[in-house]
């Protein structure tokens, strides 16, 4: 009855590239097969060099037809096959799990063939208490690490999960598992979700907004998106709060602390809160290594002691909530890698802690009463009720 409740599209394999398909030489004309891995620095045009020898810029141009050199990766595996003469006849690189491309001797020309492998997709419920994290809550369910990354961030506007997370709060998610070949490939759409934390019960399901994207609401059709993330890292701990006196560490003296740490280890991505523009990418002092970002309705947020800026971040680029801007350091006057992260408004010192964040728009007015059924029969779902027959539409 999941199933009944959600359409699912499923990409179908590209077809054979030209008019004949590939021909079979016989087994007996074939030596073994030989097999390489890519390594670092190898490009298709340096396979075909080694496969094809002096006919290697046709191979390499076949080859190029049905795949993105880019997507070349080491590890990935070539597989070749010639005649016994010694003529390459045949070969096959495997791009992943899914998808293989092949190139064939067909008399004079040389056929490409791309083989996509199906998804298979299967309707999954999960539910578990946390009792130390929620990763191993997830996990013990039978879930993937995968899962509760992404279950973390449908509910990161309203839960930070290391500071707000306890023991006995509970999850439920339902999810699209996408399967190859009968094993897992990964997780598709998650199409609902509930996360009881203390005495607040959080439910989301997906829905499209007014421009066709997805998001998430509640049963009631409000968006669970805001305006300000809870916290600039995922699954972090807070060392140091915002405070007007709090004994600086390498100063020897009270002072005021405008921000809040996580500490977190060098490297850890650190993500920009809410939609803005980069006003400073640079060194400042004990800051260290700092991005500014300027936001709408007076808010600015600042990111200190950072390891590293992510590529494309300067001053004046366009940068989006949850957007990867930086990598946490210990650059400047830090005793250890953290990330220090303040928040003025209209040029004030605010509690990052205690932002008042406004949500993002409900579900368009005209499609509010269809949305109202079908959030009813997610409901059901999550309480493991099986819902009433045309209660979804």
């Amino acid at each position: 009855m999941l199933s009944a409740l959600i359409v699912i599209v499923c990409a179908a394999a590209s077809p054979m590239a030209g008019t004949a398909p590939v021909r079979v030489v016989p087994l007996q004309r074939y030596v073994a097969p030989e097999r390489l891995v890519i390594a670092p620095g190898d490009t298709v045009e340096s396979i075909c060099r080694s496969l094809a020898g002096s006919d290697w810029v046709a191979w390499r141009d076949a080859l190029l037809t049905e795949m993105d050199p880019q997507s070349l990766r080491p590890g990935m595996t070539v597989d070749g096959w010639r005649t016994s003469d010694g003529q390459l006849h045949r070969v096959r690189i495997t791009l992943d799990r899914r998808t293989s491309v092949e190139v064939a001797l067909d008399g004079n020309r040389i056929m490409t063939r791309r083989d996509v492998t199906p998804i298979e997709h299967r309707i999954i419920r999960l539910a578990g208490t946390i009792s130390s994290s929620l990763f191993g809550a997830v996990e013990a369910q039978g879930g993937r690490p995968e899962l509760a990354v992404r279950l973390a961030n449908i509910f990161r506007w309203d839960i930070d999960f290391f500071r707000d997370l306890r023991a006995g709060d509970r999850f439920v998610v339902i999810a699209d598992e996408e399967r190859v070949n009968g094993s897992f490939y990964r997780y598709g759409t998650i199409y609902a979700a509930r996360f009881v934390n203390g005495k607040r019960t959080l439910d989301a399901v997906v829905y499209p907004g007014g421009h066709g994207e997805l998001g998430y609401y509640d049963l009631e059709g409000h968006p669970l998106k805001k305006e300000f993330l809870r916290a600039p890292l995922k699954f972090t701990r807070i060392t140091s709060r915002f405070t007007m006196h709090r004994y600086h560490p390498i100063l020897h003296r009270v002072m005021p602390h405008y921000g809040v740490d996580y500490g977190a280890p060098v490297g850890t991505p650190v993500h920009v809160t809410a939609d803005g523009v980069v006003r400073w990418v640079g060194r400042r002092g004990g800051a260290g290594k700092m991005i500014t970002v300027r936001h709408a309705n007076g808010y600015e947020t600042n990111y200190l002691h950072l390891s590293r800026y992510a590529r494309g971040i300067h001053r004046g680029v366009r940068v989006h909530q949850g957007q990867v801007i930086g990598f946490v350091g210990q650059t400047g006057m830090a005793t250890g890698p953290h990330l220090d992260y303040r928040v003025r408004y209209h040029g004030h010192w605010i509690n990052p802690l205690r932002i008042a964040s406004p949500p993002a728009e409900p579900v368009p007015p005209n499609q509010l009463k269809r949305f109202l059924r079908y959030a009813r029969s997610v409901r059901d779902l999550l309480d493991g009720k099986e819902p009433a027959p045309g209660a979804c539409c």
